[in-house]
């Protein structure tokens, strides 16, 4: 016996591990992971190239930049992670009009064809992107600009279709892995707030994006040698809050016993685990969520990239037409070899949604990802998620936030606060 408060965390996705992280200095920590392995996006394959090397490619979180990530830069500084300079551009390829452009990649990437220019509507498009900059920034600045959706806010503004289709839907899906229909439903200030934090509402004013040198994996190992009780492999099956603390129940039926509780998995996992024991708060709060589920591929197949060399980026959106299904999943694919500087001669290609066009003989692992969806409701709910957090159980997610690394690690800086560590 330490003689130290115990504490469960459930999950070990970058809200857990950072929240199991900072109680472990004060606390005992078990951290329990459905999974066989732990670090949930952070998700990093160690695999043979054609030259008889080995390289490491990540398919979940890839990048971070040095103005909005602060809570995990901190934390890669104490733990001795390397990073290194990414690029961070992006491509839309229409099959339907034949359109391929790059942003951020210059006057080359916006114009990669000589027959761009001959294309009056997308001429007009790259107007609309100016204007969309300024009208977004005033709907900032104002007090009272609402809760309108992006659809409304597009169609008040007169947008053309050609933009909207050629422009915002694949911005916004890009960034958060939704379709059509998910991303006009997407609340615009909340979006805008995003957008002018991350430096997307201007040109030239991005952030220098960074990736972990040899994968992501590299930051969690470091993390899960320093907890004493890691249980990957162990679903849980409860959570039961007693007189004592906290009871959780593994898929195994077996019972332990905790003084503190951190719940960082999905708000619909959460709600699970919970069962009766859940308060009208939590079923309120927590049942206001909802994700997107992404089958996802690592594979060598470039077809999917823009066919221009000169458009090919870091995220590449294919439209297989111009007005896209509103129901379609995103199809989009990462070019890890220029996000991680990888120097072996193999392609490496992650895409989202890909079965039917993606060679499956090129396929070197599948997985199945999953994304926060943003709604008026949820954004509302998520304004209350300090409520629930008590001195016994504090919730984390990147839900908490815009649902990037950034988001959840410091929502797990927020749950080890809660349970009265501070950074």
């Amino acid at each position: 016996m330490t003689g130290r408060p115990t504490v469960a965390v459930v999950g070990s996705g970058v809200s857990g591990l950072t929240a199991g992280y900072l109680l472990s200095r004060s606390h005992d920590v078990t951290l329990y992971e459905a999974d066989d392995r732990p670090g949930g996006h952070a998700h990093t394959h160690e695999l043979a190239t054609s030259d008889g090397g080995l390289t490491h490619v990540d398919t979940g979180f890839i990048v971070h930049n040095d103005r909005t990530y602060p809570n995990l830069l901190r934390l890669f500084g104490e733990l001795g992670v390397s990073t290194q300079d990414s690029e961070m551009s992006m491509s839309v390829r229409c099959d339907g009009c034949g359109l391929e452009y790059a942003g951020a990649r210059g006057p080359a990437g916006l114009f990669p064809q000589p027959s761009t220019v001959a294309r009056p509507q997308y001429l007009r498009m790259l107007g609309e992107v100016v204007r969309f900059h300024r009208h977004a920034r005033r709907v900032l600045e104002a007090d009272d600009a609402g809760d309108v959706t992006l659809g409304a806010f597009l169609a008040i503004g007169g947008y053309s279709r050609y933009f909207v289709q050629h422009f915002m839907i694949p911005v916004v899906s890009c960034v958060w892995s939704a379709g059509a229909a998910v991303s006009t439903d997407y609340p615009a200030r909340y979006l805008f707030t995003f957008l002018d934090h991350h430096g997307m509402l201007s040109l030239g004013d991005s952030p220098q994006w960074r990736t972990v040198t040899g994968g992501s994996r590299s930051y969690v190992d470091r993390i899960v040698k320093q907890l004493p009780v890691v249980r990957t492999a162990t679903p849980v099956r409860s959570v039961l809050r007693t007189p004592a603390g906290v009871e959780v129940r593994d898929d195994a039926d077996a019972v332990a016993a905790f003084d503190k509780i951190v719940v960082a998995t999905h708000p619909d996992q959460a709600l699970r685990l919970l069962g009766d024991d859940a308060t009208p708060g939590e079923r309120n709060v927590l049942g206001s969520f909802s994700y997107s589920h992404n089958e996802t591929w690592l594979h060598h197949d470039t077809s999917l990239l823009p066919r221009a060399r000169r458009a090919r980026a870091a995220w590449n959106y294919l439209k297989p037409a111009c007005t896209a299904s509103a129901e379609a999943p995103v199809l989009v694919s990462y070019d890890m070899n220029r996000l991680m500087r990888l120097t072996d001669p193999d392609d490496w290609v992650v895409t989202l949604n890909g079965a039917g066009r993606v060679d499956p003989d090129t396929v070197v692992a599948r997985m199945r990802y999953e994304h926060p969806i943003y709604t008026p409701e949820s954004v509302a709910a998520q304004r209350r998620l300090p409520e629930l957090n008590t001195p016994v159980t504090a919730y984390a997610g990147a839900y908490h936030g815009w649902g990037f690394h950034e988001d959840g690690c410091a929502s797990g800086v927020r749950a080890a606060r809660a349970l009265g560590v501070s950074w």
